[in-house]
Order: C-alpha cells, then sequence, then structure tokens
C-alpha cells in the first residue's frame, strides 16, 4: 500500500467515525432539559441556595428511609408543624414526576407512598417551611 492511499484511508476513517459520532448524538434524548421553565429557576437559584444553608443549619438534617410501604421522611423537632412539598423528578422521564404538598403532624414523619413508582432513579425534592424561614433538601434514591 502507497502513502497516498494510506492517508486517504486515514481520512475516510475519521470521516466516518465523526458521522457516526453526530448520528449519536442526534438520536440521544436531550436529559440536560430537565425543565421547561429553566430560565427562571436559574434567576432564583440563589433562593435554593439560601434554603439548602437553613436546612444544613438544622440541628439534624431530615432522615429518609426506604419501608416496604415507601418513604418515611423524619423531620427534626423544630420543624415541626410545617407544611411544603415533596417532588420525585424521574431524570429519564420527565412525564413520570409526582409532587405531593404536606403538613407536619405531631411526630414529624411524612410518609410517600412508592407502589405507583417505577424502579430505579429518581431525585426526591423536599420544599418546606415554618413561619417566614424557607428549607430545601435534594437527595438521590433508588427505588
Amino acid at each position: 500500500m502507497s502513502w497516498g492511499k494510506g492517508i486517504a484511508l486515514l481520512y475516510s476513517s475519521f470521516v466516518v467515525f465523526m458521522i457516526g459520532l453526530v448520528y449519536m448524538c442526534v438520536q440521544q434524548k436531550d436529559i440536560f432539559l430537565v425543565s421547561a421553565d429553566y430560565y427562571k429557576q436559574e434567576l432564583a437559584y440563589q433562593d435554593k441556595i439560601d434554603q439548602t444553608q437553613n436546612t444544613y443549619d438544622l440541628s439534624v438534617e431530615p432522615i429518609i428511609d426506604y419501608t416496604e410501604t415507601g418513604l418515611a421522611i423524619t423531620f427534626p423537632e423544630e420543624c415541626s408543624e410545617s407544611s411544603g412539598e415533596v417532588s420525585l423528578y424521574r431524570p429519564s422521564n420527565g412525564d413520570m414526576d409526582i409532587s405531593i404538598p404536606f403538613k407536619l403532624s405531631l411526630n414529624n414523619t411524612l410518609n410517600v407512598s412508592t407502589d405507583k413508582l417505577e424502579k430505579g432513579l429518581w431525585v426526591l425534592k423536599l420544599n418546606w417551611s415554618k413561619d417566614t424561614k424557607k428549607y430545601y433538601l435534594e437527595q438521590k434514591i433508588t427505588i
């Protein structure tokens, strides 16, 4: 084989490789655009940082346990009688996302049923407030 044929073969294989990569990228689902109003959420990101810091400042962070009936989320004593929303976000399919509003009872435990959820990776997002102070916790869970 001559030098000319070798160089032509090298360039041709590189072009075929790049076309294959472009084809794979076009076929991939866009998993980076996770919400329709992402721009609005980015503008309010500092609020989310402050709420996360409020959660870290608690005496104990909420404890998330996976039980036979679902998720049991135990809040610290200073969060008693607070209200908020628990969201379960499915990174692979946005149509499966759910949000459940809640108000804590005296035992500070929130039970979330996972019977209707598919097995796999979920992101649990907790937003709650007590008086005027807001809290936020995000944790990856596998069901």
